[in-house]
């Protein structure tokens, strides 16, 4: 998921231009400044606007002077405007304005509300869809886009706490968080999917389909098998009927049709001179074609013997030209040369009554062959007839013929009524993709655990600011406990308690960093590529109320390598492995920490002696 916050925009209740902070992608942008100006109030208003079931903006300063909250934002490429009023009494307004686009209206008008846009916004976020049981409750959750937020959220109340590692009261809805946080980092780790219980019944019902569809085809093969049998064994009865040859039919209806003919027949031919002289009349026919084939032979014949002897007559005069080309040099006789001459003439005389060509009629082959084709009908016909012949008089056959053609009614060829085969392919298919999906999400846990713990550990291991006593461990992310622990190399247990502020923090850090590290190779799709962070420097500015004042030497080297580990990170996914990723931090100290980072963008400082805070001077002196 690409997201980043373009800008934040606020509108006044007096006569006050609106006042615009903007932010840009790939960077950390750094809102620094003096305390009590308003930095924190940034992230509540971005949370605010994404949709926040309640509010958490400072209602004095800065609620009584705002009268709308805008968010601009890009999500997967596509520019967003959003804009909510301000709460009232801490009740947050539910009309609010949203809008595809770079820019805001000028004037603003609510156009839809909180409970429209959850679910736009849960498309837009392509949050799937899932729905969470408290048992003793009865207490039902829809899993949406907000629950994904609290990995990108390192508030100031847990940024150097113990062993809180994910800000659920800054959400405000214990049920969502006290007892869905655990599986809601399973699904932001894909150790489960949000789907998984869905997908367990529709592999449930889809198996029942499968089972239920071979179950079809078994039956239907088992009726086939039986049809096919029974038309066997029919088509054998039918031609010791003599109603035809078993090669001629496999078409149940033309075999009923030829069945009732027969039965038709049977009262024709009871009386045999009927049948008798049927059968003269065919035989008569018969005689007549084979006479008439045997005409067609002999002139087939007589045209073959032509042919030959038109070839033999131009053989004959090949020895006589060469006599007569060569008979001056054997006999040089007037009368022996008249003779040959003569002789050759008569030959030539022949030879071209010969090549006087003689042909068939264009259509003789034709219907030589269509005389064939007629006789072979009337023997086929004549054979049946003798067989009809013989069975019509025995009413033991008319008996056969009518149980045949009650068979033939009676058999049904059976009609499958189930899927094609390439949608039972597809279903099987189905089935074995839902059934290795449900299986990588038991086998997968260890695996993504690990992998979580060495990007955590890339950051971890890089990192100079924890204690030094520390620096050996290894750290690893409990899900169930939902907390960092360190274990040395030569212990089996895990550190609980690594004292200061400070390590705390540089803790929450390398987690958060690893976090969306990790997620980022993981290709997840619920959690924006965003993260705030609030004051890295509270262990080390925690009694300080100006931006620029001094701290000890060692804070401000670890303060340093804070900033140093973020900039490693954005240098990491942006610089590296060429992916987005911002990050908005807010800051009490001084700029010069990180001035020298090129992933560090300072955009804004709260002063009171400059630009005052977050709302302009103007408004905060009079409230």
């Amino acid at each position: 998921m690409n997201f980043y916050i373009r800008q934040i925009k606020l509108w006044f209740k007096q006569n006050v231009e609106p006042k615009v902070y903007e932010f840009v992608p790939n960077k950390i942008n750094v809102i620094t400044g003096d305390s009590s100006t308003g930095k924190s109030s940034i992230l509540r208003i971005i949370d605010y606007c994404l949709l926040s079931e309640r509010s958490t903006i400072v209602e004095d300063v800065i609620n009584q002077n705002v009268k709308w909250y805008g968010l601009a934002f890009t999500l997967n490429s596509v520019d967003y405007v959003i804009a909510r009023k301000n709460p009232q009494n801490e009740t947050p307004e539910q009309q609010m304005f949203f809008s595809e686009g770079k820019e805001f209206p000028d004037e603003l008008q609510a156009n839809t509300n909180r409970g429209e846009l959850l679910l736009k916004f849960n498309e837009l976020f392509q949050t799937p869809k899932a729905t969470f049981r408290i048992d003793k409750k009865k207490t039902e959750v829809n899993l949406n886009f907000r629950h994904f937020l609290i990995f990108s959220y390192l508030t100031e109340d847990i940024i150097a706490t113990m062993n809180t590692y994910f800000d659920s009261n800054f959400f405000g809805s214990k049920i969502d968080f006290d007892y869905f946080l655990d599986d809601f980092i399973k699904i932001a780790l894909g150790i489960e999917d949000a789907k998984q219980d869905e997908l367990k019944k529709k592999y449930a019902e889809e198996k029942k389909k499968m089972e239920a569809e071979y179950k079809k085809r078994e039956d239907y093969a088992k009726k086939k098998q039986t049809y096919e049998k029974t038309l066997l064994r029919l088509k054998d009865k039918f031609v010791s009927l003599g109603l035809g040859e078993n090669s001629f039919f496999n078409d149940v209806d033309i075999m009923l049709g030829i069945v009732k003919q027969g039965l038709q027949k049977f009262e024709q031919y009871s009386d045999n001179d009927k049948i008798m002289k049927d059968l003269d009349a065919l035989k008569e026919k018969r005689k007549t074609l084979t006479a008439q084939i045997a005409k067609y032979n002999s002139l087939k014949r007589e045209y073959e013997r032509y042919q030959n002897l038109s070839k033999e007559q131009g053989d004959s005069l090949v020895p006589l030209n060469f006599l007569n080309k060569h008979i001056e040099e054997v006999l040089d006789y007037e009368d022996t040369k008249l003779l040959v001459q003569n002789l050759r003439d008569s030959l030539l005389k022949i030879k071209e009554t010969c090549e006087q060509k003689i042909e068939l009629p264009e259509n003789f082959e034709q219907h030589y062959k269509d005389l064939i084709a007629q006789k072979q009908a009337v023997d086929s016909k004549i054979a049946r007839m003798d067989k009809l012949s013989k069975n019509t008089a025995s009413v033991r056959w008319m008996h056969e013929a009518v149980k045949l053609r009650v068979e033939f009614e009676n058999l049904k060829e059976p009609k499958f009524k189930g899927l094609t085969d390439s949608e039972y392919i597809n279903l099987q298919d189905e089935v074995n993709d839902l059934s290795d999906k449900i299986s990588r999400f038991i086998s997968n846990k260890s695996e993504i655990e690990a992998g979580l713990d060495d990007a955590i550990n890339k950051y971890y291991g890089s990192q100079i600011g924890i204690s030094a006593s520390y620096n050996s461990c290894r750290p690893h992310f409990n899900i169930e406990e939902r907390m960092l622990m360190l274990k040395s190399p030569d212990s089996k247990f895990y550190k609980r308690n690594v004292g200061s502020k400070s390590n705390y923090m540089f803790m929450h850090l390398c987690f958060f960093l690893g976090l969306h590290d990790f997620l980022l190779q993981q290709n997840n799709s619920f959690v924006p590529n965003f993260l705030f962070i609030d004051q890295p420097s509270i262990p080390y500015y925690a009694d300080k109320t100006k931006h620029n004042e001094n701290i000890q030497n060692d804070d401000e080297k670890k303060l340093r390598d804070a900033f140093c580990l973020m900039n490693r990170f954005m240098d990491t996914i942006v610089g590296l492995k060429k992916q987005n990723f911002q990050i908005i931090m807010i800051e009490h100290a001084d700029s010069k920490y990180w001035d020298n980072f090129n992933y560090f963008e300072t955009r804004y400082g709260f002063t009171e002696d400059k630009d005052f805070g977050l709302i302009p001077e103007i408004l905060a002196r009079k409230s």
